[in-house]
């Protein structure tokens, strides 16, 4: 962040506290105006004219510091972040339907049926190839490896793709395994619930643990406070009935 933007960002940060917190307070208008104009030109100030000068000055704080070069940059970085977290909270997301397919040994709407078709197909096998129950348990495979497991861009949305699940086969009470089969390409297609759960730990991951997301949402925050606030005094002065 380089000095001149972050003498805007900061200066719209006090400029916009100022006028929210001034109607927080209840300050009168001429608590406001001795910041501009000396008491003795209170009784000509006209509020209406004053309110639209602090509205331009807002506004253009505001512009200066959104158009800024070095805003973009760090709006860029914020994307790039975000997209970071979306994208491990869609493994957070998967996993959790594995942990639930061990636990229950039930099919998921999100992956396409050859899973569970293939699970109970080897589980049929392995049982008469055994004479006892047999067991399983799925695994993403390389998580977080340099590969990803996940590919969705062939699908052309985020939601939908292909996840690599590894198989593991257990003979009842064994603590080994019996089989492992890996590599297996899965189709997923996220609900809108699971999008909702996703993009809601990513926003809230983003913003406490960011400081590109808190040095750019700050500002937006209050500039938008602030407007609320000169909006409602401009129409309680030139439409008092509105």
């Amino acid at each position: 962040m380089d000095d001149t933007q972050d003498k805007v960002r900061r200066n719209l940060v006090v400029f916009g506290a100022a006028i929210v917190i001034g109607w927080f307070l209840d300050l009168k208008l001429t608590a406001v105006t001795k910041l501009f104009v000396s008491a003795a030109d209170l009784d000509h100030v006209n509020a209406g004219k004053l309110w639209v000068v602090i509205l331009l000055a807002l506004l253009y704080l505001f512009l200066r510091y959104r158009f800024d070069v070095a805003t973009n940059k760090q709006l860029a970085t914020l994307f790039e972040e975000f997209r970071t977290i979306k994208n491990n909270y869609l493994f957070k997301y998967l996993f959790r339907k594995i942990s639930q397919i061990n636990r229950t040994a039930k099919s998921l709407p999100i992956f396409d049926s050859s899973l569970m078709e293939r699970v109970n197909q080897e589980v049929e096998k392995y049982e008469k190839e055994h004479s006892q129950k047999i067991g399983f348990r799925l695994h993403i495979s390389n998580p977080w490896g340099n590969s990803s497991p996940i590919n969705s861009s062939e699908f052309g949305s985020f939601w939908k793709g292909e996840v690599s699940i590894s198989e593991e086969y257990l003979k009842a009470g064994s603590a080994g395994n019996l089989v492992v089969i890996s590599g297996r390409k899965h189709y997923f297609s996220i609900p809108i619930s699971g999008r909702i759960w996703i993009i809601w730990h990513a926003i809230i991951h983003v913003f406490s643990y960011s400081k590109s997301a808190v040095d750019f949402i700050v500002p937006i925050i209050l500039s938008v406070a602030a407007l609320s606030v000169i909006a409602n005094r401009l129409l309680t002065i030139y439409l008092p009935d509105f």
